[in-house]
């Protein structure tokens, strides 16, 4: 990444901090840690809109738009 390309850069929260530690003392594993949520869609989707309001939601708020690089 090019450091013109860097808008803001956040600390560590206390939790991400934790999570952090928690991989890196765990050497046989990947490294990555997942937290994952799960939502059930009732009704039908139009995937073209659900495309484009997520889209929208990525544009305005930047933490969605986030890398964490160590």
């Amino acid at each position: 990444m090019n450091k013109s390309e860097i808008q803001a850069i956040y600390a560590l929260t206390p939790m991400q901090q934790g999570i952090l530690f928690h991989s890196l003392q765990e050497e046989s594993q990947s490294g990555m840690y997942l937290i994952q949520y799960v939502f059930e869609l009732q009704g039908e989707l139009d995937l073209e809109h659900f495309r484009r309001a997520w889209q929208a939601v990525c544009d305005r708020y930047s933490i969605l738009r986030t890398m964490f690089a160590w």
